[in-house]
């Protein structure tokens, strides 16, 4: 005689409970719990007013920060200890060749963000060529590179008024709704490079060449080339992050990429992404991206000094750089 009971039965709570344990297991999910909680005492000690006013700003600032940061995910994912630390001097001389192809006319937009991102391109070419070509370490390639563009930049701006279009300037401030549109160009971009990362072939070989370059070189793959590929990318987002933010700020200035240098590297970090490469989250950069746009703020509204702002920021690199070095959170 047959029953029905016995083909085993789903239990729906065990589903949701497997569903929640890998949420929470999941590498970014700190940051996103960072988010809420700056999110949450920012509304606490503004005694609830402009909460969404207050996200939504993040939002805004948060974006740029995250182009930023998506590039120096494909650096660090592509392993060999790479970083990019080149970054805020592509966003400052960029923002500068943008702001002067543009001059103020929003005729021309077009052509002043790709000198902007052109810019950025070249410099990521530059950095491939120190690192892959030369042989010299990341840290001190992209750095010699970043103080090239910073002496650029500085007989470059003498000659330069930093105006940027009109149009772009209210791109970056218009709201859809109550929704910032920057920030939604901001998820465009975030879903691109996730696509690019984990759904095509050249994303596939960044993280196999992170994981282990000997092995995806006998698969095939020319982990030079892909390790290369990776710092013009990062040129070249760095350089779209700067036109932005100099269209956000109302025009270029000398200090305008400052506070990207280290913000760049710690949304990757905070955001899961292994630092010794082999795993990029886009997620986690987006998350970590508004966490320390949040954080900032949550820090001017206590009115804490900028320096304790950057202490903070380098304590919680290396609060995930030690929870990732835990047996249970190795690769």
């Amino acid at each position: 005689m047959t029953t029905l009971d016995q083909t085993p039965q789903t239990s729906t709570p065990g589903a949701a409970g497997a569903f929640v344990g890998r949420v929470v297991r999941h590498p970014s999910f700190p940051a996103f719990i960072g988010m809420i909680a700056a999110w949450l005492a920012i509304v606490a000690l503004s005694s609830g007013r402009g909460w969404w006013d207050t996200f939504s700003a993040a939002a805004i600032v948060g974006t740029i920060l995250l182009i930023a940061g998506l590039g120096q995910m494909f650096v660090i994912t592509g392993g060999n200890g790479g970083i990019d630390l080149s970054v805020s001097y592509v966003m400052t001389l960029s923002a500068f060749f943008a702001c002067d192809v543009m001059g103020g006319q929003d005729a021309n937009l077009v052509p002043g963000i790709l000198a902007g991102i052109a810019a950025g391109v070249a410099a990521g070419l530059v950095n491939a060529l120190l690192i892959e070509l030369v042989g010299m370490p990341p840290l001190v390639g992209t750095l010699a590179v970043g103080f090239t563009l910073q002496t650029i930049t500085l007989i470059y701006s003498g000659s330069v008024v930093g105006v940027s279009s009109p149009a772009l300037r209210a791109f970056t401030t218009a709201h859809w709704g109550p929704i910032p549109v920057i920030g939604i160009f901001g998820v465009v971009v975030a879903v691109l490079a996730y696509v690019v990362l984990k759904r095509t072939s050249y994303g596939r070989r960044i993280e196999a060449v992170g994981q282990n370059a000997i092995a995806a070189g006998l698969a095939g793959t020319r982990p030079s080339l892909i390790r290369a590929s990776t710092f013009v990318l990062s040129g070249g987002l760095a350089g779209l992050a700067g036109v932005l933010a100099a269209a956000y700020a109302g025009g270029a200035a000398r200090n305008l990429g400052d506070n990207y240098q280290l913000a760049s590297i710690a949304v990757v970090v905070i955001g899961g992404t292994l630092i010794a490469g082999g795993r990029g989250l886009v997620s986690g950069v987006w998350a970590g991206a508004v966490l320390l746009t949040l954080l900032s703020t949550l820090g001017n509204v206590t009115r804490l000094a900028a320096g304790w702002q950057f202490v903070i920021q380098g304590i919680l690199i290396v609060l995930v750089l030690a929870l990732a070095r835990t047996p249970g959170s190795r690769r």
